[in-house]
């Protein structure tokens, strides 16, 4: 008797040990982190504190970096610095918008996929599996030209088109933490199944979630980015990195820092969610590590 009451405990124990967080510096996750703190503190800095609007116009077009205009000014007389980092305050609403929907709409439905009975899994996954056939800017491409394009409509759009990613990365831990001991204790217990994938189940698959929302959010700036160039994105005036992309080629023998400028920007961004996924799949999920007793 004493070693069957025990036993739950002991296999408890260590599942929940591995929840806690990593502590530890990690070059990689505090590189993507301190760049994306960067972009967003600036964004917001220039929007609260900036001498100019993204939309003033002025009567110096097409200068170079001064004292006045670090970046100079694009052929209306704005300012391009303003620019590039209001057009980074919309494209990272975008994104965090985008996937925070997805990842609350696709995780429910891989734990449930995952936890409960082969029927249902077979059934949600075929679904998932046929929405994830479809190229996702082909998609976004469609959802736009249906509905009037905007912020709105981006972050509804791609937040539905990323719902079967974070349902399939989800399912799959789920599928394996169903099966441990401290799950099947808790089933014989008679705690309602709604309990036991809160309390039991999500904790465990938040590690991979977590990665998934990283590589998300930097394919949704990619694609706001992509429509936006194509005219079906964030509309003017309001300022897109991909609409200064497409609107500075005009002018790249004048002024090749209204192409280089956003374009840069677009990839630091995005580069910076890659270091915070690889980071946090270091922190979380590390292997080849020794293991201290």
């Amino acid at each position: 008797m004493t070693v069957e009451s025990t036993a739950p405990a002991v296999t408890v124990a260590p599942a929940r040990r591995r929840l806690r967080p990593r502590l530890g510096w990690n070059a990689t996750l505090t590189t993507g982190v301190c760049i994306l703190v960067a972009i967003v503190l600036l964004s917001l800095l220039i929007g609260l504190f900036g001498r100019y609007s993204t939309t003033d116009v002025g009567d110096s077009l097409l200068t170079g970096p001064s004292g006045s205009h670090w970046l100079g000014t694009d052929n209306l007389g704005r300012d391009l610095f303003t620019r590039t980092f209001g057009a980074a305050r919309q494209s990272l609403m975008v994104a965090f918008g985008a996937t925070t929907l997805a990842a609350l709409i696709g995780i429910p439905i891989g734990l449930v996929a995952g936890y409960n009975a082969r029927r249902l899994d077979a059934v949600l996954m075929a679904a998932m599996d046929t929405a994830m056939s479809i190229p996702s800017v082909l998609l976004a491409l469609v959802l736009v030209s249906v509905f009037s394009p905007g912020m709105w409509v981006l972050i509804g759009g791609m937040g539905l088109i990323f719902v079967p990613y974070f349902a399939r990365i989800v399912r799959a831990p789920a599928l394996t933490v169903r099966e441990r001991d401290f799950v099947s204790a808790a089933r014989i217990a008679g705690v309602r199944t709604p309990v036991i994938i809160g309390r039991h189940v999500l904790p465990n698959v938040l590690s991979s979630a977590l990665v998934q929302y990283a590589n998300t959010a930097a394919t949704c700036v990619l694609v706001e980015a992509s429509l936006s160039y194509l005219g079906l994105g964030i509309q003017p005036p309001t300022p897109s990195w991909g609409r200064m992309i497409f609107e500075g080629q005009r002018y790249m023998k004048d002024d090749p820092l209204l192409v280089i400028v956003p374009g840069i920007t677009l990839a630091i961004a995005t580069a910076a969610f890659g270091l915070i996924s690889d980071g946090l799949q270091e922190q979380l999920n590390p292997r080849g590590k020794r293991r201290t007793p």
